[in-house]
């Protein structure tokens, strides 16, 4: 009896694994597959972006989730923050950021941003933030 006590005192007492302590990169994937490349002077295209948990993770449905566009230069976003109000399916469980993209000078450039989210397990949430980079041509 003693040592059944010892031996559940000794795995209660046993640390978190460390794979459960704090999120990473490996975490998650920022896919803007769904980013027209294309977009012509005067007319709109569009910007996704899927935040996709892995690893048992899970993105918080209700937390704040933004992309913050870094002055662009040849394309404008439709808007230049996108926030919780932006995911298209709110219910998903990984959710979609969606705007237009306007072409506004022809050429090659770089769409960028700051994504920032909470990425969750059962027992914790952490903030995390990333950056994007997205090639897009703007044709005349």
């Amino acid at each position: 009896m003693i040592t059944a006590l010892l031996l559940a005192v000794t795995v209660a007492a046993a640390p978190t694994p460390a794979a459960d302590d704090r999120a990473t990169k490996d975490d998650y994937t920022l896919d803007t597959g769904g980013t027209d490349k294309t977009v012509k002077v005067g007319k709109d295209g569009t910007f996704s972006l899927v935040v996709r948990a892995k690893n048992g993770k899970k993105v918080h449905g209700e937390a704040p989730l933004e992309v913050v566009f870094k002055d662009p230069k040849g394309v404008k976003p439709g808007k230049g923050k996108l926030g919780r109000g932006d995911v298209v399916d709110k219910a998903a469980a990984s959710p979609e950021l969606r705007t237009t993209l306007r072409g506004e000078k022809a050429g090659a450039t770089t769409l960028e941003a700051t994504v920032s989210f909470f990425l969750c397990t059962d027992s914790w949430c952490q903030r995390m933030s990333d950056k994007i980079a997205v090639p897009i041509t703007v044709e005349p």
